[in-house]
């Protein structure tokens, strides 16, 4: 959510930024001895009982998933390579994977099918679908991928420009929209009070305390991505999908994936958090049992501040919500 930060409440940029590599494939008989993470392109998979395991011999059990979901700190050199490792290897293995991103919204759906289908150059494919400033280094890999095995590409986002008017306005804000508009985000939103929210809520920033309406902005992008996975796997029965997101939407089993389970509960859903050399596992105890779940351990990104330096300046600014001024608001 890179391009959101300038925009977003404090509280849900810092939200956003928790949100918000394959090494040589290991030998049987190396199976349990993890190699040194010597570079931010090295990583590292774990299974649940932190054995270290190669993404090859991890294969068979992944490959058996309806919907794989790996968190990623964003722009992390080494989450991102192995995201385009594991689509690689899982394309391999069978052609009916699709990628769902958290990168691209809904409203650009069409814009991310003429790209694939060739009707647009990079270019333009950038500057049209809104794409993240880091897209040629994170994410171009993977559209790559997904292009030359003819895989479809779900832009399951909310658009940020209706989430920001959310955390405004409220969950009231999307009953003022036309009708094309309100279809791009998910027809309902999980706003009671459960454990994802608790998380969400237990988050400071400068001191201050989440409200409904920011925690409401938040819960439409996890209902977005979940609602748009729901619907493209009912639509094809037969695919199954890899989501990239951050991992604050999947920490605990929960977020994205407990949304989404919601909506689809004999979905089989795997789980792959990355964690920094150093960061403790997050608790299980909130964990649905049917949610397989790997960690992916990579090498720490140099520090943003040291010592006493200030945090960097966000210039926030006042959302668009054309919809806010009407009669009814």
């Amino acid at each position: 959510m890179r391009t959101l930060l300038k925009t977003l409440n404090p509280i849900v940029a810092s939200v956003v930024l928790m949100a918000c590599q394959q090494s040589a494939p290991l030998s049987p008989a190396n199976e349990l001895r993890a190699p040194r993470l010597d570079t931010l392109y090295d990583y590292q998979l774990y299974n649940k009982k932190a054995q270290p395991l190669s993404l090859n011999h991890a294969m068979a059990a992944l490959s058996n998933l309806d919907v794989i979901m790996v968190g990623e700190l964003h722009g992390h050199q080494g989450i991102h390579r192995f995201q385009a490792d594991l689509f690689s290897q899982l394309l391999k293995q069978a052609p009916s994977w699709a990628l769902a991103m958290e990168q691209f919204s809904r409203d650009n759906q069409e814009v991310v099918d003429d790209y694939l289908a060739g009707k647009l150059g990079e270019t333009a494919f950038i500057n049209q679908s809104n794409a993240w400033p880091s897209y040629k280094s994170d994410y171009r890999a993977l559209l790559s991928l997904a292009k030359a095995a003819h895989s479809k590409v779900i832009a399951a986002n909310a658009p940020a420009s209706i989430v920001r008017c959310i955390g405004r306005h409220g969950p009231a804000y999307l009953d003022k929209l036309p009708s094309v508009e309100r279809g791009w985000i998910a027809k309902q939103l999980t706003l009671k009070n459960d454990p994802y929210k608790a998380q969400f809520m237990a988050n400071r920033h400068h001191g201050q305390v989440p409200s409904e309406q920011q925690f409401a902005a938040q819960t439409s992008w996890d209902d977005t991505m979940a609602e748009s996975i729901e619907r493209f796997l009912t639509r094809y029965p037969q695919q199954k999908v890899l989501l990239t997101v951050g991992r604050f939407h999947i920490k605990e089993g929960l977020g994205t994936v407990q949304r989404l389970l919601a909506r689809q509960p004999n979905l089989k859903v795997g789980i792959i958090y990355p964690l920094v050399e150093g960061e403790p596992t997050p608790s299980s105890a909130r964990r649905d049992k049917r949610v397989r779940e790997w960690t992916l351990k990579v090498q720490a990104l140099p520090p943003a501040r040291i010592n006493d330096e200030p945090l960097a300046p966000i210039s926030l600014g006042e959302p668009d919500c054309p919809y806010a001024k009407s009669p009814s608001n």
